[in-house]
Formats: C-alpha cells, sequence, structure tokens
C-alpha cells in the first residue's frame, strides 16, 4: 500500500481522523481555557530558581541582590505567581525560522508594547523596559536611561557604550551595513537625515532629530533593532569587539581561520544569537544549544535576568525554553495536535488550518487563544496604472475598470471554497478594529453582480467583444489580464480560479502567473506586472511604514498598483513619474502624519489618506482577514486568551511571567 502524505487534507480524510475529537457540547473554536489540569500554588518563599540558589549556595554565582539592577522591572503575571521550573516546548519551521526566536526569547527592546495593546494607540501603549525613557521638543529628542546595576547574562555591566557600539560600530558602520539603517533615519517627503546619537552619562544615551521622529518608539517597541544582523541597538561591546576590525587589527586572520571571507561575516555570524550560544544577552533564557547543532535549539534560565514579579522572586518561572527544528508545517501541525507543543504561534495557524486544530484541542489538551490579525485582507487584485504599455496604463486608470471587475467577483463562494468559510467580502481596506476604519470604503462594490460588472466595463470603453463573447482589449485582441502571484501564498491561484470563472462571465480573461518571492519583488521594482495578487495589511498610523503602501503610493515594492507613482515619492521627484494632483494630495497628508508626534493631529492626516484611497479604488479586495489565532497547553499558566494584534507577539505578553 503506498504510504499517503501528511498533509491538512489526507489527515481529515483517513487516519488522521482519529484525532479528530472534541468535549461535548464544546464549540471546535472555543478559546476558554479548560478547567481540568490547574497549576499547582507556587512556593512564594523562593526568590530565585532552585538550581539558581544552589549555584549561590556553592560560590559559583553571586547573590541575587548583587544580579539584579536596583531597579528591576517588576513584572505582575496575570493570573498569579508562578511556580520555578519546565519547559517551553515549541517548534521552528526550517533553521530559517528565527522570527518565532525574536518575538519569543528575544522580545527585550529598550521599550516595550504594554501587555494587551499593539501600539495603534499612540505612546500610551508604549512603556520602560531595559531602559527608561523621556521623549522631548516635540518629538525630536528621545532620551533612554538603562537600569542602574543592569547586567549581561555572563555578569558583565550593561551600560551606554553598549548603546553607542551597536549605533556607532554597528548599524551604521559602512563596512557591515552600506546604506544604514532605514529605521535610524528620519523620512519626512523631501529629506533624509540621519539621527544624531550621544552619550549623556554612563547609563544614558540620546537620540536627537532635526524633526519630529513620530514612530520611533513604536519602531523600537515592535523589535525593528533588535533582529539578528548588522542593525542591533543594544550589543554587548565587550564581547563583540573582538570580532570588529576597529577594535582587533587581527580580525581577518579569525575570520579565514572560521573560512570565512572577511571579518564582516565573521562579525555578523558572532552577533547572531541563535547561530552562537556564546553571546551574552539580556533575554530571560539564553541560548545553550544554538541552531546548527542538532535538531533543536535550546534556551536555560539566564541567572542575570533584570525582572522580578510583584513579591520579588526573580523572573522567568520556565527552567528553559526548546525549540524543535521541523522540515514542515505539517510535520508541526501533527505535535501540537498530539500535545507536544506547549505554545505555538506560527506556521501552522492558517485560516484552513483552524478547523483542524480546533477539534483536536481535547486529545491534545490544549486550547486555542485569538490573536487580531494585522492583515485586513485575504487577497488583493492591483492592476499597475503606471504600467509600460500605453492601451493598458489607460485601460487599467480607469476606475470603471476596476469597479466592473470587482462587481464580477462572487466573493462568498471564495470564502467558503478557499478559507473555510471564514472572513467577509471586504475589499483593500482598514479593518473594523482600526482606527482609520471606513465602512463604506470595506464594502464598497462587494456585491456580486454581473449586470453591474457590464454596466462600468462598458463605460471603461471594452464595448467591443468577439465571437465567444469577450471584450477586446486596447490592442485589438481579447482582453486577458495576467496577475502574478507569490509561490508563498498558494491560496492565492485558488482564489484566482474563482475569480477567472467571474470575469470570463463579463467579458475578462485571467492568466495566474505563480512566480517565487525573489522574482515576485524583482519583476515589481523592474514595473514588468500587469496586475499583482497579495495579501493587504491594514493601516499604520503611528510609523506609516507598515502596510500604508496598499493604501497610499509610497514605497515602490509593495505599491503595485502604481509603482512609478511610488518611485518617484521615494526618490523625492528624481526617478519615476510624477502622480495626478490629487495622489500628490494624499502623499503630501501621508508625509505629515509620519512626522506628526501629536497623535489626535496624525489621526486627522491619516483619514485624509484613507479617503482618498477610497477614493481613488486603487486595488480590488476579497475577504477580510480571519482573526489569527494559536495553541497553549492546558498546563500553562500566565497566557491571556487572547492577544492584541502586535506584530511581535507572543512577545508582548511577557512570557517571563509564563509557568505551570
Amino acid at each position: 500500500m503506498t504510504q499517503q502524505p501528511l498533509t491538512r487534507r489526507n489527515l481529515l480524510r483517513g487516519g488522521g481522523l482519529l484525532l479528530l475529537t472534541s468535549a461535548a457540547g464544546c464549540s471546535f473554536f472555543d478559546t476558554r481555557p479548560s478547567s481540568g489540569g490547574a497549576a499547582q500554588a507556587a512556593d512564594v518563599s523562593a526568590k530565585e530558581a532552585p538550581a539558581l540558589a544552589e549555584l549561590v549556595k556553592s560560590g559559583k554565582l553571586p547573590p541575587l541582590e548583587q544580579r539584579l539592577p536596583k531597579n528591576p522591572l517588576v513584572v505582575t503575571p496575570l493570573q498569579g505567581p508562578g511556580k520555578y521550573g519546565g519547559t517551553w516546548t515549541s517548534a521552528m519551521v526550517g533553521e530559517d525560522d528565527v522570527d518565532w526566536l525574536t518575538n519569543t526569547l528575544g522580545y527585550e527592546p529598550l521599550v516595550r508594547l504594554k501587555p494587551g495593546t499593539s501600539g495603534q494607540k499612540g505612546p500610551e501603549d508604549i512603556v520602560a523596559n531595559v531602559a527608561e525613557f523621556e521623549v522631548k521638543d516635540g518629538g525630536r529628542e528621545y532620551v533612554f536611561r538603562l537600569r542602574e546595576g543592569l547586567k549581561w547574562s555572563d555578569g558583565q555591566p550593561c551600560t551606554a557604550d553598549d548603546m553607542i557600539f551597536a549605533f556607532e560600530d554597528v548599524a551604521v558602520y559602512h563596512d557591515l551595513h552600506t546604506t544604514g539603517v532605514y529605521d535610524l533615519y528620519l523620512e519626512n517627503g523631501s529629506t533624509t537625515e540621519r539621527v544624531k546619537v550621544e552619550k549623556v552619562d554612563e547609563r544614558t544615551v540620546r537620540y536627537v532629530y532635526k524633526e519630529p521622529k513620530a514612530g520611533f518608539l513604536f519602531q523600537i517597541a515592535v523589535a525593528t533593532f533588535e533582529r539578528p544582523g548588522p542593525i542591533g541597538f543594544l550589543l554587548p561591546k565587550h564581547y563583540l569587539k573582538q570580532f570588529h576590525k576597529k577594535y582587533n587589527p587581527d580580525v581577518d586572520k579569525l575570520a579565514k581561520d572560521e573560512q570565512l571571507e572577511d571579518w564582516t561575516q565573521l562579525f555578523m555570524q558572532k552577533q547572531d544569537p541563535w547561530h552562537n550560544a556564546d553571546q551574552p544577552t539580556l533575554h530571560a533564557w539564553k541560548v545553550s544549544n544554538a541552531i546548527g547543532s542538532g535538531t533543536a535549539l535550546v534556551a536555560e534560565r539566564n541567572p542575570y535576568y533584570w525582572k522580578v514579579d510583584q513579591q520579588g522572586r526573580q523572573l522567568p518561572y520556565f527552567d528553559r525554553f526548546r525549540a524543535e527544528i521541523l522540515g514542515d508545517v505539517e510535520v508541526e501541525l501533527l505535535k501540537i495536535m498530539n500535545g507536544e507543543i506547549g505554545l505555538q504561534l506560527r506556521n501552522f495557524n492558517t485560516p484552513e488550518n483552524k478547523p483542524l486544530v480546533a477539534q483536536n484541542a481535547g486529545k491534545g489538551k490544549y486550547r486555542l487563544f485569538d490573536v487580531p490579525s494585522r492583515l485586513s485582507n485575504t487577497m488583493i487584485i492591483q492592476f499597475n496604472q503606471t504600467v509600460a504599455d500605453e492601451g493598458l496604463r489607460k485601460l487599467f486608470r480607469d476606475r470603471d475598470f476596476r469597479i466592473g471587475l470587482s462587481y464580477a467577483i462572487d466573493r462568498q463562494e471564495i470564502i467558503d471554497g478557499v478559507y473555510a468559510g471564514q472572513g467577509e467580502p471586504w475589499q483593500a481596506a482598514p479593518s473594523k478594529r482600526n482606527a482609520v476604519y471606513d465602512e463604506t470604503f470595506a464594502k464598497q462594490y462587494t456585491e456580486f453582480d454581473a449586470a453591474r460588472a457590464n454596466e462600468h466595463l462598458d463605460k471603461a470603453g471594452l464595448t467591443r467583444k468577439d465571437a465567444d463573447g469577450m471584450r477586446l482589449g486596447p490592442d485589438g485582441k481579447p482582453l486577458v489580464v495576467t496577475i502574478m502571484t507569490d509561490t508563498e501564498f498558494p491560496h492565492h491561484v485558488e482564489a484566482l480560479e474563482f475569480v477567472k470563472k467571474g470575469w470570463e462571465a463579463v467579458g475578462v480573461g485571467l492568466r495566474a502567473d505563480p512566480v517565487a518571492s525573489t522574482l515576485f519583488t524583482e519583476r515589481t521594482m523592474a514595473n514588468q506586472p500587469q496586475a499583482s495578487a497579495y495579501t493587504c495589511s491594514d493601516f499604520d498610523l503611528i510609523t506609516g511604514t507598515g502596510g500604508d503602501h496598499y493604501y497610499v503610493p509610497s514605497n515602490s515594492g509593495s505599491a503595485r498598483y502604481a509603482i512609478r507613482w511610488a518611485q518617484w515619492y521615494g526618490s523625492h521627484g528624481k526617478s519615476g513619474d510624477e502622480p495626478p494632483e490629487e495622489v500628490r494630495r494624499q502623499l503630501d497628508a501621508f508625509t505629515k502624519m509620519r512626522t506628526e508626534y501629536d497623535f489626535t493631529k496624525a489621526l486627522g492626516f491619516a483619514k485624509q489618506v484613507v479617503e482618498i484611497s477610497k477614493e481613488q479604488f486603487y486595488a480590488i479586495g476579497i475577504s477580510s482577514y480571519p482573526d489569527e489565532y494559536g495553541i497553549v497547553s492546558n498546563s500553562f499558566k500566565n497566557v491571556p486568551g487572547s492577544m492584541a494584534g502586535a506584530p511581535t507577539n507572543p512577545g508582548p505578553t511577557q512570557p517571563e511571567q509564563y509557568s505551570l
């Protein structure tokens, strides 16, 4: 008998059906904590983990009061004090799946998102973390003061010199990062200014811009600067300087000894905390078994971790973190359903998989938790209004053409057939939870109406047809639109099959062109696609650098409906094509939004941007993106029943206070 591949579909069809069990009377999608498996009460008399207490007793580790800063960050556990011990088991799909590590082990930026927030309410969502902070001069100056007595995981002091090193010797050091770090610059639509960084004293550093950098705190709080590679925000100078040419003239020899081309490759390897277990850290758990050494990344508790609970007990509660490195998502899915994963929020959690995951919660002894998606649409179709072909360019800029094709889509059929019945018909518009949500924008032209579709396509001048009823394009041939898709999103090809059926019924052909992500980006930047399909991110009025290019042509790599207009904006008019007057007005409002530190004023500019996006109707949307979800073992304590739609989940929920 031929063994069937392990896929979600085969699990549903075959032997995997034995896994499909749930508690009687409970909804498959129930996210309430289980009543069983209550954790034992914690012994709150112990101020540190037993293993650390033994090391102190044997003289191998300083006493707790010498390891903590004078002002440790006090964390109040969600449900109550936890007990020390246990392992948080999770999974990665491939060795490149390091974002999961960044958002679990690595979420320790200078300032952080307040638990239960997403950052979309402005500065009120940002709280102190590694450093206390102060904002001055209307968002032009940011002062960060590290905690007194803060130490790296090897016991060495963490000081302002580590911040200066991270900026001067890494982030903007030419050999390591030839163009500098984008988020350290001020982009105001007309000039690009780099931030000025100054050491004030041994614990304090200030960042100064000539104009307000409205989203700076948010960019730090979502760990923009904390990812591996030459972009650290706070790095252990005492360790990394040995791999830097400025401090070690023999570093090229070290690189050759490790069979690397030059010292920059060596530095980037050593600065990557997930591949280098020797690098000191400020994280709750320090990597002990790095990627590349076996089948799992393992991290053990950091004895110098600088947070305590409200009773002064050093965090974290869990002894260790373990991420199995798996070959594909289907293996991760099976491990989850078999109860082998403690908490997971990545890769497996697609809308299509949710019924299967929910149905097996009882057997796997886990529960689901909700996470509002930061995406607003499952798939949007963007016609390139700056395409080189003059005839197509004129047609694609005709709003009636786009409206007509929007009416020709049976969205509910796609929702049911591709997205497991989750979501509702939706345009490329902000989500309901967004501060600039506009119901009219979200719902305009979403009815499935062939008569209206034909009416608008006729208005667009597509009145000539061939013998088969197909409309003739500008070149006199039957009009067939080629839509480029990214192979990273196979569901887009499925959805386009439904779109194709609706469009052909009103005389317009469609050809899907799936390409790899790299080629997708290359073709976009070269202004080659006629049209493209992609997911749509929600509107981000804090920084203007998230998914806002779907609403305003600000980024030539993502505003695929107007690539040349976006190039014009990004180059300050030096390249690309100057957009029409109404689009220039939108870009002006967008620039003001990004540089306005006052949240209320910024919101006003954001509403102008979205209103013009509604009028322009740049892209055709399919359906609202369903809420995302994760799973957590019933044995876990202090994990919320839902998480705010933050880009770094579960980091903002303070994993250091998770426990058994």
